[in-house]
């Protein structure tokens, strides 16, 4: 037997994003970040936020997703979101980059997983819409 395919549901309102900065294509990340979330009424209902290769305590960050629960999409809110971010990691220079520009990246790209995910959610269902 051979599996051929695997359909999911789309949960309405939901959307998600990875955005990863790499040296070359199919490098490790210098640094990365992972949104999901659900929207409700315009507002962020559930949103789990997590970084990579910016130190071993960011997987899962808590601090981030206490303050996207319940708010509104903002400019203003993933800025917030992206310094929490940013504050929350603790990465360490080597070959792939300093301490300072990966805790840079941590929050420009928990910003931009944040728009996308937003805007991926906000999509009507049964969209095949792709986004560049």
């Amino acid at each position: 037997e051979m599996l051929t395919e695997v359909r999911l549901p789309v949960l309405p309102g939901a959307g998600s994003a990875y955005e990863k900065v790499e040296r070359k294509a199919g490098d490790w990340a210098v640094a990365a970040a992972g949104v999901a979330l659900t929207l409700r009424e315009g507002r962020i209902a559930e949103a789990g936020v997590g970084l990579a290769a910016v130190g071993a305590g960011a997987l899962n960050l808590h601090a981030v997703q206490t303050l996207l629960n319940g708010s509104e999409p903002s400019e203003a809110l993933y800025e917030e979101a992206g310094r929490v971010a940013s504050d929350s990691c603790s990465p360490v220079t080597d070959g792939r980059g300093s301490a300072e520009y990966k805790r840079h990246l941590a929050g420009e790209l928990t910003r931009r997983a944040l728009r996308r995910a937003v805007a991926r959610a906000g999509r009507p269902i049964g969209s095949t819409a792709r986004e560049a």
